[in-house]
């Protein structure tokens, strides 16, 4: 079996647009659109809300009717419209209405090129890197990778803010003729009649399912903070313009993609779990602390250790959830895995305005922002402090969903008699 390179490439480019447009937020909500600090929070949030919504429908219908890549290159060709149609508009709530589109169209793309790599990771069948988490990482690892440099390319909208709308628009064309003539469907297993309810099913036998779900969500509701109020704290406290803002940013989703693929291979020697628990302290204590300095040097600092935390247990929080879903939902698995995590990115956002004017107003204007730093910083330690006496219970639980997939998947190429 040859590598799947190609589609490790469009996983990370699809990732490129998502981020090359936070560094000019600002300018497009605030300046160009004259929105408010909420304006800012809804523009990143109201696309996870179409993420979330339509997720589980990537799955399922990309499930039911065994094929990946005519999804992902349909969805491709909306998204790139719906990207350019935002040069277009300049009624705010048109806009944010788009957006929400937006983000409905970019679940198809990147559930459905990770629930690719997840079919090949599962099977040991077709695929020799099955079981290893080795493919899982290496995908995790361009997934973050392309959110690291889509950030610095947020300098192009220094000149012009629509600048990295248009070129998010020319990558998704690319990637959509891409899936549609190189891709191939490969390892979907799934029963020969799909029902909604095998989701469902597989979360009632194993409940722990929900636990690499609550770990994306913690982890993608504190991205939601870093991409809204952070980064107008960057730009409007600190002076940060589009460029540096992207690199500082960067900072945490470079070091997270060069950590995955390691993670990935330390996950088979140690566990996923204490991988996913560990990074996740590291971070959640660093994320924390980069609230509490305007210092530039030290800020980069905590930000880097923050982005090793990340890349600790970025992956093995996705090999958890794929590791323990059933061979005929995998898509839907992590669909819903995507999903949950796009929840949690949409809700950052929503808080953290609210919360951060109640701090401003309860404590000196100098506490105001550490303090909300501090909040969803803890949220990490709490959540990773609550899973260790879980450890045994899950482990157990990813073992018996590991040999239950096997077993299946051996059944069916086994000779009839």
């Amino acid at each position: 079996m040859t590598f799947p390179y190609l589609l490790i490439f469009l996983i990370f480019l699809s990732m490129l647009p998502v981020t090359m447009v936070v560094p000019v937020v600002k300018d497009i909500v605030k300046d160009r659109l004259f929105g408010t600090n909420w304006d800012v929070a809804f523009f990143t949030s109201i696309p996870m809300l179409g993420s979330f919504l339509f997720s589980p429908v990537a799955g399922i219908l990309s499930d039911f009717f065994k094929t990946r890549r005519y999804f992902i290159a349909l969805f491709c060709f909306v998204d790139a419209g719906l990207f350019f149609l935002l040069t277009l508009v300049d009624d705010l709530p048109l806009f944010l209405f788009i957006r929400f589109l937006e983000g409905a169209a970019h679940i198809f793309v990147i559930g459905l090129l990770l629930s690719s790599a997840a079919d090949r990771e599962n099977d040991p069948i077709e695929n020799r890197f099955y079981g290893k988490g080795v493919l899982i990482g290496i995908a995790g690892m361009f997934l973050s990778l392309g959110g690291a440099f889509g950030l610095p390319l947020g300098i192009l909208g220094r000149s012009n803010p629509l600048l990295p709308f248009y070129t998010g628009s020319v990558i998704l064309i690319f990637i959509g003729f891409s899936s549609l003539l190189f891709l191939r469907d490969k390892g979907i297993h799934k029963h020969k009649d799909f029902r909604w309810h095998f989701l469902l099913q597989s979360i009632r036998q194993n409940p722990f399912l929900f636990i690499p779900f609550l770990f994306n969500f913690i982890d993608r509701f504190t991205v939601g903070f870093l991409v809204s109020s952070f980064n107008i704290h960057l730009r409007e406290d600190l002076g940060f313009h589009p460029g540096t803002l992207g690199l500082f940013l960067g900072l945490v989703l470079l070091p997270m993609s060069l950590f995955s693929y390691p993670s990935s291979l330390l996950a088979r020697k140690i566990g996923v779990l204490p991988l996913v628990v560990g990074g996740s302290l590291v971070y959640g204590i660093f994320l924390a602390l980069s609230g509490y300095t305007t210092d530039f040097h030290l800020l980069l600092v905590f930000l880097l250790i923050c982005g090793i935390g990340a890349g600790l247990m970025f992956v093995p929080s996705m090999l958890l959830a794929s590791k323990m879903s059933r061979s005929s939902v995998t898509a839907t698995t992590m669909s819903a895995f995507t999903g949950i995590g796009s929840l949690g990115f949409m809700l950052g956002p929503l808080v953290s305005v609210p919360l951060e004017t109640y701090f401003e107003a309860a404590l000196p204007r100098e506490y105001a922002f550490p303090a909300l730093a501090g909040v969803f910083g803890s949220l990490e330690v709490v959540l990773a402090l609550l899973t260790i006496p879980f450890f045994k219970a899950i482990d157990s639980k990813i073992k018996f969903a590991e040999q239950e997939r096997k077993n299946n998947l051996l059944a069916k190429v086994a000779p009839t008699s």
